[in-house]
């Protein structure tokens, strides 16, 4: 069962299964595995801004909830469903389940595949990484940016409506993605523009790194197979209208992780790049957002109790230039440093997180306003998480 789940991740692209799954089985070539996947967060959010009334606050939610199904009829054609929803508003009823993946693939090759519908566009790893194989899965929001350098557009971000040919070149030394998609036009009736994204990732197998085969990505293997990773993508989405340009973006990112006896320490960096970026009401297409960012996790890969331990940081910065024009404050920056700890119960299929984020604000991004008329402030986030996947 377990060497079945792991050929269907290298087929459809999943990034990380569960550890089990219930398998339909019609005949030989025709299965569908379908699984189910938690998280349960309870957070404390400190202060966001100077209001005199702005509190402190204590929720418990389910930020997310998924229903999946992967499979293929044939050797040729295979499918994928990703239904996803999540109780995080404070009227349940209004909380609705959303289909986040849903696409038709066909693998004429390791080298070419092409899949259609609507999926995770192949930008940064950053989209190509499920929150349940993230070591940060929990991002506080940031109301003094203007613009999120990690929206890769499209929808519902970080997925997008189209058409992706990928594959696997030289048994996965280097692995490429090419996609045309509708980018924020899917339903628009004055804007008929695509979006068109292309990626790269090169991996040293020579040096005895394994590579990232599937389509999703994920942030750390948990020291089942060492990797050495080095992406770089480039997404323009096509804008209409008068004086308006295509937004554009590029970014560069590289994984490293290794097991050494016991520990397992793994690295990840990244930048990501957006010019011409749509913000503001009316929209304005003439912002520019970046992000920086240095991640770590230490693994001990034996049991201590019923579960491994692991020390994760993270270190980032995310900065917007906006035309002096149309703002008070040009470029707003705020720097994010978290620090969690994990404990792998069976890896990611059974996971408790406990996290401290630190916030900070320099004087243009702390000018802004974050509530009524008041300005924002620095904050610190303290989020407990329960993760499951069946």
């Amino acid at each position: 069962m377990r060497k079945s789940l792991l050929a269907m991740a290298a087929l459809m692209g999943v990034a990380t299964l569960p550890a089990h799954a219930w398998r339909v089985n019609i005949d030989q070539e025709t299965f569908a595995d379908i699984g189910f996947s938690t998280i349960v967060r309870g957070i404390s959010e400190g202060k966001r801004s100077e209001s005199p009334t702005e509190k402190n606050r204590l929720n418990f939610y389910v930020p997310l909830f998924n229903i999946t199904a992967s499979g293929h009829v044939n050797k040729l054609v295979y499918f994928s469903m990703n239904a996803e929803g999540g109780s995080t508003k404070a009227n349940l009823e209004e909380n609705t389940i959303r289909v986040r993946d849903a696409f038709i693939g066909l693998k004429f090759a390791d080298e070419f595949r092409v899949q259609a519908g609507v999926m995770r566009a192949p930008f940064s790893r950053t989209a190509l990484t499920s929150a349940y194989a993230q070591l940060f899965p929990y991002t506080p929001p940031y109301g003094a940016l203007a613009i999120s350098p990690t929206h890769v557009g499209g929808g519902l971000s970080p997925r997008d409506h189209g058409i992706v040919v990928w594959g696997n070149v030289a048994d996965g030394m280097l692995k490429y993605y090419l996609g045309v998609t509708d980018g924020e036009t899917i339903g628009s009736s004055t804007d008929d523009k695509l979006a068109y994204t292309i990626r790269l990732q090169f991996t040293p197998t020579m040096l005895g790194y394994k590579p990232e085969t599937g389509y999703t990505v994920s942030d750390t293997y948990l020291g089942r197979q060492n990797v050495l990773s080095i992406g770089v993508g480039y997404r323009v989405v096509g804008r209409s209208g008068n004086n308006v340009r295509d937004t554009k973006m590029w970014t560069v990112d590289v994984l490293y992780e290794q097991k050494f006896g016991d520990i397992v320490p793994n690295l990840q960096v990244g930048y990501i790049n957006q010019k011409d970026a749509k913000y503001g009401t009316p929209a304005r297409y003439d912002g520019e957002a970046t992000q920086i960012y240095a991640q770590a996790q230490l693994l001990f890969d034996q049991m201590m109790g019923f579960g491994k331990p692991a020390l994760a940081i993270r270190l980032e910065q995310n900065q917007n230039k906006i035309p002096a024009a149309s703002a008070n404050q040009d470029e707003p920056k705020v720097t994010r440093l978290g620090v969690w700890t994990h404990y792998y119960i069976k890896g990611q299929a059974a996971k408790v997180s406990l996290g401290v984020d630190s916030v900070s604000l320099n004087s243009e991004a702390r000018n802004r306003n974050c509530v009524s008329t008041h300005k924002c402030r620095n904050f610190t986030d303290i989020t407990l998480q329960f993760q499951t996947q069946f």
